[in-house]
């Protein structure tokens, strides 16, 4: 791939999802697309972008394949171990502790914004499940999990799991909440049916409509695949999609520091969480 090939294409990804591919990403970039032109039998770049810049309803489909092989899925269950505990005591704080009924807005309403496969809203799942068990309180609530890849979210609906992704996990969580045959682990649907899939992009002002008043909001590792325009603009969304005294939690590498002052940082061990004012 050329820098003249790169750049358009560049451009043409960044238009559509607000991923920005600096110069030196050329080689990532060629590779991620090269079976892409092999499978469509195109011979160049340019031809690749000008299919998906100007063809017909075909590239409109080609946009949803581009879109799974741009975007970076790594995760697992129990992530980063610090903030999960710092959204532990936040829960409990204020919800499991809080008697004052009428002050809640049912049902508490969590959104995992770029969900991937579904480790990370799976894991929210289990974690309230079992404060709910351990307190004995009947407390509703719903997790919303979005990503822009359909692929990703196919396989997060799906539930089923590798060794990697659980190898984080007590055994005792994986016998309780995991149905294990060989060397696959499904989720069980007593977690499945308070998680809603949903394809969203971020960087769509409009999809932010379908998310109000969330309590909590994790958008993990999103940031870092954003230019400053777009992280600002992402974040202010965010910020609107949540209540007053709601939760961010974003990736433990990220910061808002020069993108939002909106926010109240709230310091826990090893972990930040942002608090809408």
């Amino acid at each position: 791939m050329t820098r003249e090939e790169f750049i358009p294409l560049r451009d043409f990804i960044y238009e559509k999802t607000g991923i920005f591919f600096a110069e030196n990403k050329i080689y990532l970039l060629e590779s991620r697309l090269s079976n892409r032109l092999n499978e469509l039998g195109f011979m160049s770049y340019d031809d690749y972008y000008f299919f998906l810049k100007y063809g017909n309803e075909d590239s409109k489909k080609e946009l949803v394949h581009l879109l799974d092989v741009v975007t970076t899925n790594e995760t697992s269950f129990f992530r980063n171990p610090p903030q999960l505990d710092a959204f532990k005591i936040i829960f409990q704080k204020n919800y499991m502790n809080n008697n004052d009924i009428k002050s809640l807005a049912y049902p508490i309403k969590i959104w995992s914004a770029a969900c991937s496969t579904g480790e990370e809203p799976y894991t929210l799942a289990i974690m309230i499940l079992e404060m709910i068990e351990s307190t004995k309180k009947d407390i509703p609530f719903m997790i919303f999990a979005t990503d822009i890849s359909h692929r990703v979210l196919e396989s997060a609906k799906k539930g089923v799991y590798g060794p990697y992704s659980v190898r984080n996990m007590d055994e005792r969580i994986i016998q309780k909440f995991f149905l294990k045959k060989g060397d696959t682990y499904t989720i069980k649907e007593n977690v499945k049916k308070f998680v809603k899939f949903e394809h969203m992009n971020l960087v769509d002002t409009e999809a932010y409509k379908r998310f109000r008043f969330m309590d909590m909001i994790f958008c993990r590792n999103v940031l870092i695949y954003f230019d400053e325009k777009a992280k600002k603009k992402v974040i202010d969304n965010l910020y609107e999609s949540l209540k007053p005294g709601g939760f961010l939690t974003i990736g433990h590498a990220e910061s808002l520091h020069n993108i939002s002052r909106a926010f109240k940082p709230i310091m826990f061990p090893g972990a930040i969480a942002y608090q809408k004012g």
